[in-house]
């Protein structure tokens, strides 16, 4: 449902679904936010457990915004242009009654 929709706006943006500067701005603020979680779960003197889970957190978003710098393939859209179907005469399923 996600692909066509993204269809569907074809026109209106540019060619480039990645740009490098939509790269560069979400790498960086998944890096911010990651030092961020870091620098709260060492200021914050609470249970180990919790400040196990801020860790983890922060080590988390950071290695996804280094992949997101990288241009990583696990964090490519894998969307298939829809195919064209012959007009049969019959209503699109939208419209069609139930």
């Amino acid at each position: 449902m996600i692909g066509r929709l993204s269809f569907w706006n074809k026109d209106n943006g540019s060619n480039e679904v990645d740009c490098l500067a939509c790269r560069l701005v979400s790498g960086f603020g998944l890096l911010g936010i990651g030092a961020f979680l870091l620098a709260q779960s060492k200021k914050r003197r609470s249970k180990p457990l919790e400040n196990f889970t801020m860790k983890g957190l922060a080590a988390a978003v950071g290695v996804l915004g280094v992949a997101r710098l990288a241009d990583a393939k696990f964090l490519k859209a894998t969307a298939v242009e829809p195919k064209e179907q012959e007009n049969t005469g019959t209503d699109h399923q939208f419209f069609s009654r139930r």
